[in-house]
């Protein structure tokens, strides 16, 4: 006959199930789970990275990187704050999609493509449609993306530039761009890495998705993986860049 009371019994079973539920969920699940992932799905479980020649990671397919120089706009803001995130793209790259970033120097938010695709915080601007700051966001954001992907023989205007290509995507992490994106600065890689179009074409069909299962989602192009195929297939020393309006005006 068991002596103890009726409250003590149950904390031990309490504790009991809480010992075994600890075991099975806390400890022996997530190695399970971890084998699976890792004989399954390695690549994918470890981040989806990707490795050069040497086999050193160069980065991961699912976050986009920052292809930019100092922005020669830099100098004329003020940096009282420490705002570094002002850049200009480096024109033998594809970009993805731009950065809005605070400058509590300006009040505002501005076009800061340095600040994009930083891992250590994830999120975008709150700019609604009828913000006045969104507004003049997307407008220079269009004339600089006609200016960055017109060559000669190539023309782009305001009105034909991609929607992706002139707002943020909701974590500023995305490496997709849209198929439209894509092409619209195929000629300008193709001029400044001296290769056809349709040799940027092929390459951008390489590194496309299209929707899963056939329904969902969108076909997009992966802008990390690209540019890593072109510096490997056309490499190119060029390093010429252009100017952007960075929707900032100085208070300096």
């Amino acid at each position: 006959m068991n002596r103890l009371p009726g409250a003590v019994l149950r904390h031990l079973a309490a504790i009991r199930a809480m010992i075994v539920f600890t075991i099975i969920l806390g400890i022996a699940y997530p190695l399970v789970m971890t084998g699976i992932g890792q004989a399954a799905f390695k690549n994918q479980a470890n981040g989806s990275q990707i490795t050069n020649s040497k086999g050193q990671v160069i980065g991961s397919k699912l976050l986009c990187q920052t292809f930019v120089a100092p922005s020669t706009a830099d100098d004329k803001l003020n940096k009282k704050d420490g705002v570094t995130g002002y850049a200009d793209p480096i024109n033998k790259y594809f970009q993805s999609r731009p950065t809005f970033s605070s400058d509590s120097t300006i009040g505002a938010y501005t076009i800061q493509l340095a600040n994009g695709c930083n891992y250590s915080a994830s999120g975008s601007n709150n700019l609604g449609p009828n913000s006045d700051n969104l507004a003049t966001l997307i407008t220079d954001m269009r004339t600089n993306m006609a200016k960055f992907d017109s060559v000669n023989g190539y023309t782009v205007t305001s009105t034909q530039v991609a929607t992706d290509a002139v707002t943020e995507s909701g974590s500023d992490e995305e490496p997709y761009i849209t198929p439209q994106n894509a092409q619209q600065q195929a000629a300008r890689i193709a001029a400044t890495r001296d290769i056809s179009v349709a040799d940027v074409q092929a390459l951008i069909n390489a590194n496309s998705t299209g929707r899963d299962i056939g329904i969902l989602g969108e076909p997009g192009v992966n802008t990390t993986t690209l540019n890593i195929a072109l510096d490997q297939k056309y490499p190119s020393n060029d390093t010429s860049t252009t100017a952007f309006q960075t929707g900032a005006t100085s208070t300096s």
